[in-house]
């Protein structure tokens, strides 16, 4: 389909359309972002973050485009570029892969007053995905173009916020290829990942909670790839520019935290107990804060006394360590789970979190 700018209208099929802009600025906008992703700046929003999303409903327009931007990233390999998904009116998946001097990407077409979920599927984890004001392998979206008359409405989500820290594995690293496919090269890292396999987006979907994720590949409790800071640090900044917080809590404090890390290696203990005193002091009291030993077994040792001896010193009942032993799943490389092994790992975890939040309460 064809589509482009032309002064204040648009072009679609040879067909020439009024249109109007509707900015990031916009309250249903804003409402509609995942939680602790988004950064919001100088007329646009931007992420670095697999899997962070943007919900919007939209009145009086059947035809919707997204405006980007594309000069700040950093890379001269093109399967590098982010790539994003998104559904109409839950309708199937679409993807699309930004490419350099992109400045639109059609998301619909010809659907009445459409609702759309869109999230960022890919990225590649070796450009800058923390460093300065907005990170070299950012998504930038600077609005949304719609019919003549077009509005977005006011859109109710979950009032529950589930916030997932994690590695390669709670990011989705490897979910949309196939068992045994093998790691791609690294020009081609970005396809392979879909954030919404992981299994902690498929736990809080199914426990009626909305997720938000601080999510990396190659990361681990001290740091990880491309400069991303230790976990004491990365809870606090969203860039290495702009604060999470709010009043010295995340703003809105999640209802649960997970946290999937240690495939990257055995963390000292010190850097789990620094963290875990961290997040506390960053949300409420009471809320739960769930400690997985990653799937392969790293770091098993070290978590259980890690975590322990911070319970114990620290006096908190809500932080919990589950450890679902040995599972046999589908991966495309012996460690990164496939969409299928996601599954199969949800499954698994799903009666433990039943029994622990129904602990928690």
């Amino acid at each position: 389909m064809n589509f482009f700018r032309l002064g204040i209208g648009l072009v679609f099929s040879g067909a020439a359309l009024s249109a109007a802009v509707i900015p990031t600025t916009d309250a249903n906008v804003q409402s509609g972002l995942s939680p602790y992703n988004w950064v919001s700046a100088d007329g646009a929003i931007h992420s670095s973050i697999n899997g962070a999303s943007v919900t919007v409903k939209f009145k009086g327009t059947k035809q919707l485009a997204l405006q980007v931007a594309t000069d700040h990233i950093k890379t001269n390999a093109a399967g590098r570029y982010p790539i994003l998904a998104w559904t109409v009116n839950g309708g199937p998946v679409q993807t699309h892969q930004l490419a350099a001097k992109e400045t639109s990407v059609v998301l619909s077409a010809n659907a009445a007053d459409p609702t759309v979920d869109l999230y960022i599927k890919g990225m590649s984890p070796f450009e800058g995905r923390f460093s300065g004001d907005l990170p070299d392998n950012a998504v930038k979206i600077t609005g949304f173009v719609v019919d003549d008359g077009g509005k977005t409405a006011a859109l109710k989500l979950p009032a529950k916020v589930w916030l997932n820290f994690g590695d390669s594995i709670m990011s989705g690293d490897g979910a949309a290829y196939a068992k045994g496919q093998g790691r791609p090269p690294d020009d081609s890292w970005a396809a392979s990942e879909d954030g919404r396999a992981s299994y902690g987006y498929l736990l809080a979907r199914h426990f009626g909670y909305r997720e938000s994720r601080i999510a990396y590949g190659g990361y681990n409790w001290a740091g990880g790839m491309a400069q991303v800071p230790a976990l004491t640090t990365l809870i606090d900044q969203k860039t290495s520019t702009v604060s999470r917080l709010e009043k010295d809590l995340l703003s809105p404090v999640p209802d649960l935290v997970m946290i999937n890390l240690g495939e990257n290696g055995a963390p000292a203990d010190a850097a789990v107990i620094q963290a875990l005193g961290k997040i506390r002091s960053r949300i409420a009291a009471t809320t739960t804060v769930v400690v997985m030993v990653p799937v392969s077994g790293r770091g098993k040792a070290e978590l259980n006394r890690a975590v322990a001896s911070y319970k114990s010193t620290a006096k908190d009942e809500h932080v919990f360590l589950v450890d679902l032993g040995s599972l046999s799943f589908d991966t495309c490389d012996g460690q990164h789970p496939t969409a299928a092994g996601h599954e199969v790992i949800f499954k698994a975890a799903r009666p433990v979190l039943e029994a622990l939040l129904k602990k928690s309460r």
